[in-house]
């Protein structure tokens, strides 16, 4: 009975003990009722019960419809939370302020196991604590920036702890890390970091501010790269940086190099630069900006990009210039091409060098390229081209500015009168120079070709370059060759010394004489069969020989060949043979003939694998 007594008497007291010694875990919201943005006017939350140790607090939409702002306590006052949430309603900002009066350490602290932050979308959390040195925010666990969510560094306090413990969960890719310390220089903490969206701002100094920052590790940043006016960012890297979206500088200075090291920046979208902006190393270093996107990456590079700064293309995609850009050191072409216009022109700067393959027509400037300050250069490569192919131009014992640009297109329907020398020229593309009148410009002009349709001809000694004037393709010469005919080389021309005022026309010919027309027409001729040709399996199908005017035979290939084009007459015998190579599709091929009694004659030809069918033209004497 005593027993019975005694149980139902503790019964009571301990639940009661439960109650009290139980921790107590509960979210706690922000209601606002107060009115003064107060963290420490217990009326702000909802139960009028101020945050502790235990309580994951929320600063959301539920009680206020709007955005807000909620200021922790100035002093040498300390708030311990287990957690903080701030997610905005859409369209709202939440901003939790530690304010410059705090001179505590810790004077925020969260201390709950996973995300101790979580700052969502129009959320801010801004740290302006007036402490010097030491943690003023401490964050236990992970710091998450959603997208769209934002951390600002305002204290000239410690924040490398910070830092180390932010998220890299996706959806925080555009979640954004902004420093705008209110001093003249800060060093921040970048190597090895990896951020979402990176800013640096002088707002906090109203003036400018330095930051620097010194590592070997890689640093990444999945979005954006933002530098805002009035601010240098100083590097002092031997290792990459990483920007998964854009470069964009409102102003201010980005020194890539401030002592030995290198550090090479890999862009992988944009390059936007204010017409403020410098770009510039100021070490002994040699650091390197890279185009690595996988989508076409636009560079409005309307500032400057000044002393050992390379620039690398190395995007199969390529690069689209929305602005003049310049550059001061080298350029290096590996994949893509940079498109360019007479507006948003490319400018080398002198001592700028240009490192590509001319023999590939992965990477090429499509569009014109100025190259400045040509002193007595023995050799100075344009790698241009048009279309999905490069056709570069070289100046040889050049001095003085050139612009140049290749056209696609049939040079002949600017005109077909020739002067001496030259019987024939290209129909498929033409280079443009213009050459600035001072300081006095000269040179020797080489210009390329690449497969049988070049103008160049089948005897390369005989190849000119021709140069448009007066509507008059004239010889500029030939005084040296590179090269194949019907596959690559090159024609250099004379010393030029006279230049227009507009930009002057060049293109390859040939001073070999084309004789007498041959035609029937200019419809395809039904091929004939005989005992040359009677088991064709090779690659190639003569499709038509038709020479009146425009003197060209038609074929097609299953895949490149070198072939060798035999006309015979009506006797068996072979009248001329022309060896040239042929690409993969539909071939158009320019042919110089001999002369020939009129009558009717066959073509053939014979490739590695087998030989063609047979062709029949009529020749008029």
């Amino acid at each position: 009975m005593c027993r019975r007594k005694l149980l139902l008497t503790l019964q009571p007291l301990l639940f009661i003990a439960l109650l009290v010694y139980v921790p107590s875990f509960a979210q706690l919201r922000w209601d606002g009722e107060a009115g003064d943005g107060q963290w420490i006017t217990a009326q702000n939350w909802a139960g009028d019960i101020l945050p502790t140790i235990t309580d994951d607090v929320i600063l959301d939409n539920v009680y206020i419809t709007g955005g807000y702002t909620v200021t922790l306590p100035g002093g040498n006052s300390s708030v311990h939370v287990k957690s903080i949430t701030i997610t905005p309603a859409s369209g709202n900002n939440i901003e939790l302020i530690l304010p410059a009066a705090n001179t505590a350490i810790p004077a925020f602290k969260v201390s709950g196991a996973v995300y101790g932050m979580v700052i969502g979308n129009g959320g801010i959390f801004k740290n302006a604590s007036g402490a010097n040195n030491g943690l003023p925010v401490e964050i236990a666990d992970s710091l998450k920036i959603n997208n769209g969510g934002r951390y600002i560094q305002n204290s000239s306090s410690s924040h490398a702890a910070i830092i180390t413990v932010l998220s890299k969960a996706p959806g925080t890719e555009e979640g954004i890390f902004e420093f705008d310390i209110p001093s003249a220089s800060s060093t921040v903490s970048l190597s090895g970091r990896t951020y979402g969206k990176l800013v640096f701002l002088s707002n906090a100094m109203n003036g400018a501010v330095t930051y620097t920052a010194s590592g070997t590790n890689t640093v990444k940043v999945k979005s954006d790269l933002y530098v805002g006016a009035g601010v240098t960012l100083s590097f002092n890297f031997s290792d990459s940086l990483f920007i998964g979206r854009d470069l964009i500088q409102q102003g201010g200075t980005i020194n890539l190099g401030n002592s030995t090291r290198t550090l090479v920046a890999v862009i992988s979208r944009h390059l936007i630069q204010s017409a403020t902006g410098i770009i510039c190393e100021r070490g002994t270093a040699f650091p390197e900006i890279v185009f690595n996107g996988s989508v076409n990456q636009q560079i409005d590079c309307k500032g400057t990009v000044k002393d050992s700064v390379a620039i690398k293309m190395n995007n199969t995609a390529g690069a689209t210039l929305m602005s003049s850009w310049s550059l001061p050191y080298k350029l290096s072409l590996t994949k893509g091409k940079i498109i360019t216009s007479a507006v948003n022109i490319l400018k080398l700067l002198p001592g700028c060098s240009i490192i590509v393959d001319s023999l590939s027509d992965n990477s090429f400037i499509d569009g014109p390229l100025r190259k400045e300050g040509l002193s007595a250069a023995t050799h100075f490569l344009f790698p241009v081209g048009k279309g999905s192919s490069m056709r570069w131009l070289a100046l040889k014992n050049a001095n003085g500015h050139f612009n140049v640009e290749f056209t696609n297109s049939n040079p002949k329907q600017i005109s077909n009168t020739y002067g001496s020398g030259i019987n024939q020229i290209s129909q498929i593309g033409y280079w443009t120079i213009h050459a600035d009148a001072g300081p006095l410009a000269s040179a020797s002009i080489e210009l390329s070709f690449n497969g049988p349709n070049s103008g160049v001809g089948t005897n390369l000694a005989t190849s000119k370059v021709a140069s448009l004037d007066n509507q008059v393709w004239v010889n500029y010469g030939n005084t040296a060759f590179t090269g194949t005919a019907g596959s690559r080389g090159s024609v250099v021309s004379n010393q030029v010394t006279s230049w227009s005022t507009a930009p002057d026309s060049f293109t390859l010919g040939s001073s070999e004489p084309v004789e007498g027309p041959l035609a029937l027409n200019d419809d395809p001729i039904p091929a004939i069969r005989n005992s040359v040709v009677e088991n064709n399996r090779g690659p190639l199908q003569l499709l038509a020989v038709t020479f009146s005017g425009s003197r060209i035979i038609t074929c097609r290939a299953s895949e490149k060949t070198q072939v060798k084009l035999c006309i015979v007459d009506n006797s068996g015998r072979h009248v001329k043979v022309i060896t040239t190579i042929i690409e993969r599709g539909v071939n158009r091929l320019p042919v110089e003939v001999p002369t020939l009694p009129a009558g009717v004659y066959s073509m053939y030809a014979v490739t590695p694998k087998g030989t063609s069918n047979v062709v029949r033209f009529v020749y008029l004497k």
